[in-house]
């Protein structure tokens, strides 16, 4: 007989043609998989073009609704931080949103006896969980993601006391790279932080792309239908402004590279506008097959990832799908490629961009990469793909289950679970 998981979160694909991120049902589907025996449950924000309930494979997936009627709920999606920037005044959904995904949970760990709180961001899921703790004993994890830990430690004293609370309590913490794992051992007195460090695990969010359709950058045999591109949200955060700025740049000086730009966003109508001079087309959100193909027909993957005040990259998982797939690779600072346990393998065979924002270092970047020969671009992939494995789900997940079994087993020991 295995256990039941919950795992909650601020966003998930509204429908199979969403352009949400889709890598909390990921890795709950990776979860299932694995552990066929679990019964795997995500809670997440209604919103009027997705269905309440629904299974996506062998995950049941529910969602609240924090606002009526249903369309006008604007907090959640396409995410928190950006909605209340351009629209302040949702702060004032903010006590509905927590007090349904509070009751709603609480619904469901009593109807399905849930074993586990798996809860994605620290603010607002570890305060439902934590919530959950407090009245029905049920123990959680917590999952950091990119701009948790850089809002917090901006905030006041009150919340500051608050997120230390909720990572006291909860029985594992895991962080998708070391900056963020620093930056929440920050919140505590030196005297404490050895017994956090103990609980924190340093995993970023795995692969679910089939990489295994992915061809080698030099197996393509037709022209390339974009020399380099990109596929992320598109928001500030991202620098998909400097990418276009790279790329006028260039086409200034006669050189005009096709570039392509996958992905939606609030940014996107903005991003549309700048093009002058540069070939560059945007493409719309891809998942699936059309993902796929994108890679198929991209040659090189950009990603110039730049701090959008307290929005920040933890670790793109687009960044992640390309090195898997084994495409030469332009990469910010920002994207905190540096912290990947493997980035000493990984440099020589990466182009680090240090400061997006210098356009003649971006296109100075960007003409080396494309004038690559295709034998040493065939030679980096296979290494990188080597290297990178470890990434996909189906692997990752792992290393996840084998953290949370450890922390576990050690508070059961200590008469805590």
């Amino acid at each position: 007989m295995g256990n039941s998981i919950l795992f909650t979160s601020s966003t998930l694909p509204r429908n199979a043609d969403d352009h949400q991120a889709p890598f909390v049902l990921e890795q709950a589907q990776a979860w299932k998989k694995e552990r066929p025996d679990d019964r795997v449950v995500i809670l997440a924000p209604h919103d009027q073009i997705a269905e309440r309930r629904e299974h996506i494979g062998d995950v049941e997936i529910h969602r609240f609704q924090y606002f009526w009627p249903a369309r006008w709920q604007a907090l959640a999606y396409p995410a928190i931080l950006p909605n209340l920037r351009s629209r302040p005044w949702l702060i004032f959904q903010i006590p509905f949103f927590l007090a349904a995904q509070y009751l709603v949970a609480r619904r469901i760990v009593r109807d399905q006896a849930i074993d586990l709180v798996y809860a994605h961001w620290v603010m607002p899921q570890g305060l439902i969980a934590y919530g959950l703790w407090l009245s029905m004993g049920v123990p959680y994890v917590l999952q950091n993601h990119s701009s948790d830990m850089t809002v917090l430690l901006r905030a006041d004293s009150l919340r500051k006391a608050l997120a230390r609370k909720l990572i006291l309590r909860a029985f594992g913490f895991f962080c998708v790279n070391e900056v963020q794992k620093a930056q929440a051992l920050d919140l505590f007195e030196p005297d404490q932080q050895s017994e956090i460090a103990e609980k924190m695990t340093v995993l970023p969010m795995g692969v679910g792309l089939d990489v295994s359709s992915v061809r080698f950058t030099a197996e393509v045999e037709a022209p390339w239908t974009h020399t380099a591109g990109t596929i992320s949200r598109l928001s500030r955060k991202k620098g998909i402004d400097l990418l276009i700025g790279a790329a006028e740049h260039l086409a200034d000086q006669g050189t005009r590279i096709p570039i392509a730009i996958a992905g939606d966003g609030e940014d996107r109508a903005k991003l549309e506008a700048l093009p002058r001079s540069a070939d560059i087309r945007f493409l719309g959100f891809l998942n699936g097959d059309n993902k796929v193909d994108f890679f198929n027909q991209t040659r090189s993957l950009i990603f110039p990832s730049t701090p959008a005040g307290s929005d920040v990259d933890g670790l793109p998982v687009s960044l992640l799908e390309a090195l898997c797939c084994g495409k030469p690779v332009i990469a910010g600072l920002a994207t905190n490629i540096e912290m990947l346990a493997e980035w000493q393998l990984l440099q020589d065979h990466v182009t680090l961009l240090r400061e997006p924002r210098n356009i003649v270092e971006f296109s100075d970047a960007l003409e080396r990469l494309i004038s690559r020969s295709e034998e040493d671009v065939r030679a980096d992939g296979a290494r990188l793909r080597q290297i990178m494995e470890r990434y996909l789900w189906p692997n990752l997940i792992t290393e996840y289950l084998a953290a949370i079994d450890r922390l576990w087993t050690a508070k059961q020991g200590e008469g805590q679970i």
